[in-house]
């Protein structure tokens, strides 16, 4: 792609030594025909992913490494877009983001870059899974609904420019960081004043894959339990959000989701087949943040 144009991608990475690296090796080996400038937002990290990136940029110093001591996926967001960007690589056309468990499949960054370059009205463009145990489901939805997948996707830079003069930033500890910023997108950042799908442009020329994790331990199985509560967390977490946001604007976007868990005694737990035991205790833990917050806040200072 066109003569010395540099794109860049935040990749963000938390404990993620086993990966990173194929990460790495897919945003270059993948994408030959373009020049990137990737930074690896690497969040809290305690194993050796950023010694592992320490190396790699050693080798490709188109690689930096962005090390921050607190350990969220929205907080490092939004250390990319209002710091990494204005410093190192603002007023760019077009951005990635990748997940750093995730490797890019053949020219799919190009083919994001093409999809906005020929559907100028969408402010996104988004890649679906090329692996997994719901791939077929995951590209359904993402075609269909036209959902943002974390994973892998591309932000037009005016939008961009517009998420950092509207100083916009993703909520501290919310699940869901692509559900909510695709909802931002499809409202042109402007909450309540109409929904537009075709603000995100599906890019089924374009795939990411991982490598999903194999079911063989009791340590495992409970990882994969506390991501259904998580899942359900995030559902009632947008619920909020999707009550606030229409009433309040951008304004009504807290600094921390647990801010708004107060609110969730206005939730009710639905029948959710298999996911309604799971959703139950996501409610349950939000209920029980927002009580122990509100002790707090009560006892006066010594």
């Amino acid at each position: 792609m066109a003569g010395g144009q540099r794109f860049p991608v935040m990749v963000l990475a938390y404990n993620e030594e086993a990966q990173i690296e194929a990460c790495l090796d897919s945003i270059f080996a993948a994408n030959a025909d373009m020049e990137f400038d990737v930074f690896v937002m690497a969040n809290g990290c305690t194993d050796g992913t950023e010694h592992i990136v320490r190396d790699y940029a050693s080798r490709r110093p188109e690689v930096h490494l962005v090390s921050i001591a607190l350990g969220d996926k929205c907080n490092a967001w939004n250390v990319f877009i209002h710091e990494t960007v204005p410093q190192h690589c603002a007023d760019r056309e077009i951005y990635f983001f990748m997940d750093g468990d995730a490797r890019s499949g053949p020219s799919a960054l190009l083919n994001l870059a093409k999809a906005l370059r020929e559907d100028t009205h969408a402010h996104a463009a988004s890649a679906p899974p090329g692996s997994g145990r719901d791939k077929k489901k995951d590209w359904t939805a993402l075609v269909d609904n036209r959902a943002l997948v974390a994973n892998l996707y591309a932000l037009r830079g005016s939008f961009v420019d517009r998420l950092r003069d509207l100083r916009v930033k993703l909520p501290l500890k919310l699940e869901g960081d692509d559900g909510l910023l695709g909802a931002l997108i499809k409202w042109d950042l402007k909450p309540g004043k109409g929904w537009d799908d075709t603000l995100i442009h599906p890019c089924t020329d374009a795939w990411f894959e991982f490598d999903p994790v194999p079911m063989t331990s009791v340590q495992e199985w409970r990882k994969y339990w506390r991501r259904l509560i998580r899942y359900g967390r995030r559902r009632y977490e947008f619920a909020l959000l999707g009550q606030r946001l229409p009433k309040l604007g951008l304004a009504g976007l807290p600094t921390d989701i647990q801010e708004i868990y107060g609110e969730a005694d206005q939730l009710s737990l639905g029948w959710e087949g298999i996911y309604t035991v799971t959703h139950a205790l996501a409610l349950r833990e939000m209920r029980h943040v927002a009580r122990t917050k509100a002790a707090a806040a009560s006892v006066p200072p010594k």
